[in-house]
């Protein structure tokens, strides 16, 4: 996988938060590592993050999570993160994971590569964005980012994590992840112009907070600060 992937991020915290000592090989995109014959050989659809365990094979970021929580870690943990033993519980994490690849991703992922990331990877050529910059229009971006903003906040003005009950679940993994990406924005404004979050939504603040303080996060995201401090110091040189 990639740092800057947020599913990669997320399946390397759900790593830490099991307990689970990951080998992780960093795919570079920009130079096409995804798109090798080695790789389409892992994963045919040429996307990461992708999972070796043993000789079994995964893509799929939330397959990858839910595997993770019902066959490896910490019992403990992975009762709360994907209760196996509960139907309905399972039924909606899977709801909001779903959710989050069809309405808050495609929004949120957009707008960072359309406002950030592609000014500044040297070469999107290898990259799945140039289709999606030139394919989707930027308005469309915007709704979706706004309308999944909207839905969560509610969400979590309802409750304290996205699928219901007291502790986290693989669904707040994952969706942390997307939302955190939005913080390559520039601050002051809220998304999309910015990624200031506290005041339009003050809900999600405060559970991305907290979600920052769970086990896994910070070595898992170890990669993703980096490139925010690379992205603060490019806008003070006006470089960005």
């Amino acid at each position: 996988g990639a740092p800057l992937s947020q599913p990669t991020r997320a399946v390397l915290w759900a790593c830490g938060w099991l307990g689970l000592k990951a080998d992780f090989a960093p795919v570079n995109a920009i130079k096409g590592d995804h798109r090798s014959a080695d790789f389409l050989k892992l994963n045919p659809n040429g996307t990461f993050p992708v999972i070796a365990d043993g000789d079994f094979v995964l893509w799929e970021s939330h397959a990858v999570l839910r595997y993770l929580a019902t066959t490896h870690g910490r019992k403990g943990d992975a009762a709360f993160l994907y209760p196996t033993g509960d139907a309905q519980a399972c039924a909606r994490i899977d709801a909001w994971l779903d959710w989050k690849h069809n309405v808050l991703r495609p929004g949120a992922a957009g707008i960072v590569r359309r406002r950030v990331m592609r000014n500044v990877m040297k070469d999107i050529s290898n990259h799945s964005m140039r289709f999606d910059l030139e394919e989707i229009s930027e308005a469309r971006e915007v709704r979706l980012l706004e309308e999944a903003l909207r839905i969560l906040e509610q969400r979590l003005s309802e409750c304290p994590f996205v699928a219901g009950g007291d502790k986290p679940s693989l669904a707040d993994i994952a969706i942390a992840s997307e939302v955190d990406q939005l913080r390559l924005l520039p601050p002051g404004a809220a998304p999309p112009d910015g990624a200031e979050l506290s005041k339009s939504y003050p809900s999600i603040s405060r559970w991305l907070e907290g979600m920052r303080a769970t086990p896994g996060y910070s070595e898992s995201h170890k990669g993703f600060h980096d490139a925010l401090a690379g992205v603060a110091k490019l806008r003070a040189a006006s470089k960005l």
